[in-house]
């Protein structure tokens, strides 16, 4: 992947859980709280276990979106 590659919001929800949990594996230790997120950030039946975490997500897509978001 190239840097201005774009992917959709569910790959890219994905790809941060994908993300944390692989930091949370490297660090082979329990995490409760890191276990606790990647939890709700799982999905059932088409959608994150938690609801909230989804909204939290469009927010700040949302927000990246409207700042201009990326890394100069």
């Amino acid at each position: 992947m190239q840097a201005n590659d774009t992917i959709t919001l569910i790959e890219a929800y994905d790809a941060i859980r994908i993300f944390v949990e692989s930091i949370w594996r490297r660090m082979d230790k329990p995490q409760d709280e890191v276990a606790f997120l990647l939890a709700g950030l799982k999905w059932a039946d088409g959608s994150p276990v938690d609801p909230a975490m989804w909204q939290d997500w469009m927010a700040a897509a949302q927000r990246v979106k409207e700042e201009g978001g990326g890394a100069p």
